[in-house]
């Protein structure tokens, strides 16, 4: 059994310190560059994930969840860039960092951190708070979860194909620059993810009991929000030029970010806002 207030307090210096990494990384890229803070919040979402998750699911249970994600990324990664599915005919650059067979190592982890906080927001959604259970949520919750996470890549793709250049489509595609496959694939993949977990948790019995605060799931949900606010605070401060994506489409980032931005705002916060009333709600 994880200590519960001392975990707790940790995580909330988890989110703490990957908020400092993220705006250090906006306003002062001269001590912590874009690069550098693609993994130290990669680390810092990691050990959020297996800490927060401990106190639902146990060691084991959320190292299964860590292994199935990485496994599951790597195999669909891998099948895309040879075969073009699930995710459209693409491949990463250097900027990624060390690869094997063509996958970067970051990316299991990137699915992995990404689709927990999917996942337990989903959990908020579905009424799984305070070990409330439903008739459903063993279908149902990979399938929540997985659309929350690709809510999430609808604002980081287009920015990372385009502006970063770590990702290239070889046909390019309408969404600056990303082909409309890739979502769906995104889709596929965290669901795969998603669904195997939730049977395995099945077969474990009943997740470990929690008390009866809102600070474990308020967690998740502040987490999520932090990540959404960044593409709106992206709008705001970077300035207008233009980028070509490797097809050879033009994109000014001003119409990209603003874009991303009203993206976030009407998927990624409207999650956590209804996230947010559904915990009040059920605390009173």
């Amino acid at each position: 059994m994880v200590s519960n207030t001392r975990t707790a307090a940790v995580v909330w210096l988890l989110i703490g310190a990957w908020a400092t990494v993220t705006l250090t990384s906006l306003f002062a890229p001269q001590i912590i560059s874009f690069n550098l803070s693609r993994y130290l919040n990669v680390a810092l979402m990691s050990a959020f994930t297996l800490l927060h998750g401990a106190r639902r699911y146990g060691w084991r249970g959320i190292l299964g969840y860590f292994v199935i994600a990485l496994v599951v990324t790597n195999v669909f990664e891998a099948m895309s860039i040879l075969t073009g599915f699930p995710f459209g005919a693409y491949h990463h650059t250097a900027s990624m960092g060390p690869q094997i067979f063509h996958v970067p190592l970051i990316v299991g982890p990137i699915f992995a951190v990404a689709g927990y906080l999917g996942w337990a927001i989903a959990g908020v959604l579905l009424g799984d708070v305070f070990n409330d259970s439903q008739r459903g949520v063993l279908l149902a919750k990979p399938v929540i979860a997985a659309f929350i996470t690709t809510s999430w890549d609808l604002c980081v793709d287009p920015i990372g194909g385009t502006i970063n250049r770590d990702w290239v489509w070889a046909d390019g595609g309408g969404y600056f620059g990303v082909g409309w496959l890739n979502f769906f694939g995104w889709m596929l993949t965290l669901w795969v993810i998603f669904q195997v977990f939730a049977l395995f948790l099945a077969r474990r019995g009943p997740p470990l009991p929690l008390t009866a605060s809102t600070g474990y799931w308020l967690q998740p949900l502040v987490f999520w929000t932090l990540i959404a606010a960044q593409f709106p605070l992206l709008y705001a401060i970077v300035p207008d030029a233009l980028v070509t994506d490797p097809s050879g489409q033009s994109w000014h980032t001003a119409d990209l970010l603003q874009t991303m931005a009203l993206v976030s705002v009407f998927t990624m916060l409207f999650v956590a806002v209804l996230g947010f009333i559904l915990l009040w709600q059920r605390r009173e």
